[in-house]
Parts: structure tokens; sequence; C-alpha cells
């Protein structure tokens, strides 16, 4: 019963109220917390875990971060609700070290929203929480927010001139209808497929657009500055029959 419960508790990835730690404990907190999730999404690929935790503590054992950290999560659609749950709990992983939030943006609710005024929203949704007590951001179905609106991502990870420095940003990508991540394709092609899923969402021609409005281009520009380490989901059978747990309501 007990274990059960500790088991419970960790799949939906509940508020922590541990002290902030000071910075040599940041990377034993984060540890901690990745060693949680992995006992609790145990159908995930190994290298989802190696890779994640690797690209994440680089960035919590820098003292002055030169740039924010940040990657992308994707799945099929059998995979939807464990691929939004573990983002959240990836973020919330991240923020436990530093005793802080996670913002959730929802592509999917701003979809049919018009583009430059997804583009302020984001805007001041991201500037707010990282300048108040929030370290972390996942902006859920990334594929679904109008192409324009995405630019203003731009300014969140542009490298070394980024606007944050000490953020995680975490990308989450539906991929098409019927379309799966084979178990057994590698990490070069599951990047392949996002990058040519998102082209075709959000790009109509080859043709240069105007300032405000996505093309090739762009596009490419902003992939180079988003996609440093994309990973794929599987199923967790639990999650997808009941969800994620009571956090999410917030959201």
């Amino acid at each position: 019963g007990i274990l059960l419960a500790v088991l419970v508790a960790f799949m939906h990835c509940p508020d922590t109220t541990s002290p902030k730690p000071n910075e040599s404990d940041l990377v034993k907190v984060f540890n901690q917390e990745m060693e949680k999730l992995e006992a609790s999404f145990q159908n995930q690929r190994p290298e989802l875990w190696r890779r994640s935790l690797i690209h994440l503590r680089r960035h919590l054992k820098t003292k002055n971060p030169s740039e924010p950290v940040s990657l992308i999560l994707t799945s099929g659609y059998r995979a939807e609700k464990t691929l939004d749950c573990l983002a959240r709990c990836l973020a919330r992983a991240f923020t436990t070290a530093f005793n802080s939030s996670v913002l959730n943006i929802n592509g999917k609710s701003k979809a049919s929203q018009d583009s430059d005024q997804v583009k302020l929203d984001i805007d001041r949704e991201l500037r707010n929480a990282f300048e108040g007590k929030k370290s972390a951001a996942v902006i859920h179905r990334f594929e679904e927010l109008p192409p324009g609106s995405t630019l203003i991502f731009y300014r969140y990870c542009d490298h070394e001139n980024a606007a944050y420095k000490n953020v995680f940003l975490a990308f989450t990508v539906m991929l098409d209808g019927e379309v799966e991540v084979p178990s057994n394709v590698s990490l070069g092609r599951v990047e392949e497929m996002v990058q040519e899923h998102i082209k075709r969402k959000f790009v109509s021609s080859d043709k240069s657009a105007m300032f405000n409005q996505m093309d090739v281009d762009k596009l490419s520009g902003l992939w180079s500055r988003i996609s440093h380490l994309i990973l794929p989901v599987v199923a967790e059978e639990k999650i997808e029959q009941q969800g994620c747990g009571d956090f999410d309501k917030s959201f």
C-alpha cells in the first residue's frame, strides 16, 4: 500500500516543498528527481534518460550559463498523454532544483487565434514567468501554434543572445495521424520526422514571406535554435488510461 502510494505520487510528479539548495546541491537534487521519473516511466527508451540527463545536467553544472537549455519531445497519438505528462515532469525535475515552478503553454488552444496576438501573448507569458518564480516552460503541441507566432522563440532560444539564460524550455510535437515512432529507429531519423512534420505544418511554399510570417529561411533559423536534442516518447499504458494526475488542473 505505501509503495503504491509512493509510485502514484511520483507518477503525478507533485509540487515539491524542499528548501532551495545551494549551487553544489542543484545537480544532486536534479539527479534524485530524474531517478524518480525513470522509475515511474518504465517504458521509455534508455537513451531518453541518458541523453536528457546529460543535456540538462550540463546546464545545471554551469555557474553562469551563457544560453538557455531546450529540447523537443515527440510521439504519435498513441502516446499523447504520456508525451504531455513526461514533458511536465521533466520540467518539474529541473525546477525542483531551484525550488521554482513551471509555465505550461498549450499550443492546441491557440491554433485558431491570430498569429500576431499569440506571439505577443507567448512573449508576455514567458517574460512574466522567467522574471517571476518560474525557471522552466513547456510549450505543448508546438506544431499547433500559428506558424508566425513561433518566431518569438528566437528571443528565448537564440543561444548567447537569448533573453534569459538560466531557464529550460521543453517543446512537445505530436506527429501526424497514424504515424508512430518505431522502437528501433535512430534519433537522427526521429529528428528528420519531426523536422519534416513541422515544415509541412508551418510552411506553405518556398517563397519568402513578410517579416511577421513564417517561411523556409525563418524556419531553418528557428529550427537550428530549438533542435539541440529531440527524443521520442513511448506510451505508458497507465497514463494513457488515467492521465497525469491532479496537478494539471492548473493547466
